[in-house]
């Protein structure tokens, strides 16, 4: 085994030993309140067993799937046989060990320095024999490889710190140490040897002072649910900003002071934390996640303060196709937002929106623009968009439509007007269904480390049913504009995921994920989604190598698309804006007799 690859290994190989029940103190309990982020499954054990019972988990024993899963297994079998001459087990019997909770935190340092460590926390019930085994056997495979392992009595149990081997001739920082030890059934490791020491002295939790009492956490629990979700997550954002600040400044006080002031100045600490839920197989649904943006309504400002998203009864608008592969649609309050533009800008340069108007004036002169009563006035409080696929469904068949509510149509009509003259664009005008649509074509735009772009012309727009739409395929365009479309509210389809929406949303969308997953699935088969990941890591790696890719699926392994298809199922999601934030649900509905 590589040196470099010891410290990770590691950390892995523990990250996925499951664990039993953490007994009467929690990780969050046992966590300090200065963990910047947050992850932990509940019972991985029962995790496990809904992921089987889920169509994912279905679909993965469906047997017509059993060549993909052999050759699989085949290939994995040299890393499971390492695996199992060094720490005594193979990567089955691995997964087989987990059977409760377990949770792996970032906690920032308590110095000056702006440092963090990961930790995981687990236990490992009557596991906790052939964990210590393993742990052992990694330690001599570390020392085995020149790292330096030092034993310490801590608690009257023991500590081990792994330190790996200095690299020559590199000048990179030394990689932290790989330290563990444990209280009881309860493990602990991590990257930093205060941290694990403090972790297992409040193994049976610290009280006030740790994670889950924390005000940010415990809001966002009941926002979400945490307390029955089988995985669940936290962000600390407002912890995160100050860390990222102290690392930005690299220890200039005056640098920190005029970064943290640059984030009041635009708001962004009115964000407090983010945090999210995922549960398999339960509540009635095959997939169920939840996520809140912990911003209380009395502390927004700023960049925030353009994003309000007031709930409201929504339902597809009358023109969108049944037979749309996905719709999205959100209430935007964009009079409030063009308030809090305004004074964000004022609080920078005052003046310069105004200073801005007085420059758009046309060539023959008159009134300048105005950007609130000629822009945002006409303009309503809704966003929506539709997409489908053209066929035969290929990486380019995807056609999208965005469409922005007016108010006053006609007076919108007439600012789109003023705006092309300003520009002096020359689009193409067609009439369609009482229509005028206008077609802008696009400059060639040149590759960039052999990777083409994908945005082509021309993009159309019109205003049309009490809407702006703008669109890079006028095809479904088209189809939006023709009269006698069966809308997609009156769709079987449709009705049943609406069943699962509140009456008042601030957004929802609705999946149909067919036509997707072919394309995926087409990606796949034909190996074009290898050559699309190497065409990225060319793009990101310019003058570099691209590196040899692993191929984990053989195409001519993988069944009829029929047998995908048969476990794809509808799904959709819906967001609420309340005085504490923002909380998103999105689900999958489960699927008889798949």
């Amino acid at each position: 085994m590589p040196k470099a690859q010891g410290a990770t290994l590691r950390l892995a190989l523990v990250g996925m030993l499951g664990l039993t029940s953490l007994g009467a103190a929690t990780p969050e309990q046992v966590l300090p309140d200065s963990t910047l982020f947050f992850l932990k499954v509940a019972d991985v054990g029962k995790f496990r067993e809904a992921f089987r019972a889920s169509t994912y988990g279905q679909l993965l024993a469906d047997p017509a799937m059993a060549d993909l899963r052999a050759d699989f297994i085949e290939k994995a079998k040299p890393t499971s046989d390492a695996l199992k001459e060094r720490v005594g087990v193979s990567l089955k019997e691995l997964a087989e060990l987990p059977k409760g909770a377990v949770a792996i935190a970032a906690i920032a340092g308590a110095d000056d320095k702006p440092t963090v460590s990961l930790a995981i926390i687990a236990d490992a019930g009557d596991n906790a024999p052939k964990l210590a085994e393993v742990l052992t056997r990694s330690n001599k495979q570390a020392a085995d490889n020149g790292a330096k392992v030092a034993v310490e009595t801590f608690n009257g149990n023991p500590l081990h710190v792994i330190t790996p081997p200095d690299e020559p001739g590199d000048d990179k920082p030394a990689p932290p140490p790989v330290v563990w030890t444990y209280s009881g059934s309860t493990f602990f490791l991590g990257s930093d040897v205060a941290a694990i020491k403090d972790l297992a002295t409040n193994a049976g939790g610290r009280g006030s002072s740790s994670l889950g009492a924390g005000e940010a956490f415990v809001k966002t629990q009941n926002k979400i649910g945490g307390e029955s979700a089988q995985v669940i997550w936290f962000a600390d954002v407002v912890k995160l900003i100050k860390f990222a600040t102290k690392a930005g400044a690299r220890g200039n006080d005056a640098q920190a002071q005029q970064l943290a002031f640059q984030i009041q100045a635009l708001g962004l600490d009115g964000l407090k934390s983010v945090g999210g839920t995922l549960s398999l197989n339960a509540g009635g649904y095959s997939s169920l996640t939840k996520t809140f943006f912990n911003a209380p309504a009395g502390g927004i400002k700023g960049l925030l303060k353009i994003f309000s998203f007031p709930p409201v009864a929504v339902r597809p608008e009358p023109w969108v196709p049944a037979a749309v592969a996905s719709y999205q649609t959100f209430s935007w309050d964009l009079d409030n937002a063009y308030k809090a533009i305004e004074d964000l800008v004022n609080q920078f340069q005052p003046g310069m929106l105004n200073v801005l108007e007085q420059q758009l004036v046309g060539p023959e002169g008159g009134q300048p623009l105005s950007f609130q009563k000629d822009l945002f006035g006409p303009i309503g409080d809704r966003i929506t968009m539709v997409s489908d696929f053209k066929k035969p469904i290929k990486e380019d068949s995807q056609r999208v439509v965005v469409s922005v509510a007016l108010e006053d149509p006609k007076a919108f009509q007439g600012t789109l007007n003023r705006l092309m003259e300003l520009a002096h664009a020359s689009p193409k005008k067609r009439e369609f269904q009482g229509a005028t649509i206008y077609d802008f074509e696009l400059p060639d735009m040149p590759a960039q480390n052999g990777v083409q772009p994908q945005l082509k012309g021309p993009i159309s727009l019109t205003i049309a049913k009490d809407a702006l739409f703008l669109t890079t395929d006028a095809t479904l365009l088209e189809q939006v504009l023709r009269p006698g479309v069966v809308p997609l509210a009156e769709s079987p389809e449709y009705q049943t995921v609406a069943k699962e929406l509140p009456e008042k949303v601030s957004g929802m969308t609705f999946v149909r994920p067919d036509e997707q997953a072919r394309l995926t699935y087409d990606m796949f088969k034909s190996g074009r989604f290898e050559q699309a990941v190497k065409q990225g890591m060319a793009a990101s790696r310019p003058g570099q190598p691209v590196p040899e890719i692993p191929q984990l699926v053989d195409p001519a392994k993988m069944p009829d698309f029929e047998v995908f298809a048969k476990y794809l199922t509808l799904g959709g999601s819906y967001s609420v804006m309340d005085d504490d934030g923002f909380v998103q649900t999105g689900f999958s509905l489960p699927k008889a007799n798949p």
